[in-house]
């Protein structure tokens, strides 16, 4: 089994990811090369007709297969708390993953931190039947030494999951995002491993994910399980919607 990754801006001339196809299929044959089997293609909601969204899927898996690319590649999205109010349940269904009952959703943690905001709109999900998948905490400000950390484990503790990302495990994003994923890590906070690629400036793999979490962890079998198992179960098996919490 290959990693899956849950994180990943691969679509071409949508976001701030690749703006060319060849950009993103560059990119996924790196990624295969890297051992991943599977990405789910998440832009920002905000950026994109979502409607469009499995037509530009289709077209990216013509492209792969024409190029002898084996990836499977899954449509989702990436919400913003101010994306939330646009979408219909409907427009929800398109992005979620996991079967009926434990549809999920991948919801961003803002950078400033997780405000107010963010919390009304995880709960506005759950209350549309969604479990969520939370975004890169580790990125977010104070998420160590201010108060968002008690709010990412409070929705944890109420059925959320997380998604770490890999660009601050390697040190790509400074030495606080860097302390941040770690500490994380250690306290054992992350559901997930996740790459938040966005190539070609930040083409990060999985493979690298679970080579920094394997030397913060000192576990190799930990390190599998969150860029391998994990992710696979979670598109398997879906997340409950789950009871509100923080």
């Amino acid at each position: 089994m290959g990693y899956t990754d849950l994180h990943c801006h691969l679509l071409p001339a949508v976001d701030d990811g690749p703006d060319t196809m060849a950009e993103s299929l560059a990119y996924a044959a790196e990624a295969v090369a890297a051992g991943t089997t599977t990405i789910v293609a998440t832009p920002h909601v905000e950026a994109v007709d979502v409607a469009e969204l499995s037509d530009r899927v289709d077209e990216l898996k013509a492209a792969l297969a024409r190029e002898g690319i084996d990836l499977d590649v899954r449509r989702g999205g990436e919400l913003k708390p101010f994306s939330i109010p646009q979408l219909t349940d409907a427009d929800l269904e398109l992005i979620a993953h996991g079967p009926p009952g434990a549809r999920w959703l991948l919801y961003e943690v803002p950078f400033h931190g997780p405000d107010d905001e963010f919390v009304a709109g995880a709960h506005e999900l759950r209350d549309r039947g969604f479990g969520l998948l939370l975004a890169h905490p580790e990125r977010s400000r104070g998420m160590v030494d201010g108060g968002g950390l008690a709010v990412i484990e409070g929705l944890v503790a109420g059925g959320a999951a997380v998604a770490a990302n890999t660009g601050p495990l390697v040190g790509r994003e400074g030495t606080d995002r860097r302390r941040a994923a770690e500490h994380l890590l250690n306290r054992c906070v992350p559901t997930v491993l996740a790459t938040d690629a966005h190539a070609p400036s930040r083409p990060y793999t999985l493979a690298m994910a679970a080579e920094a979490a394997e030397r913060v962890t000192g576990r190799a079998d930990r390190a599998r399980r969150l860029a391998v198992e994990a992710p696979a179960r979670l598109l398997a098996d879906g997340l409950s919607a789950a009871r509100r919490a923080a």
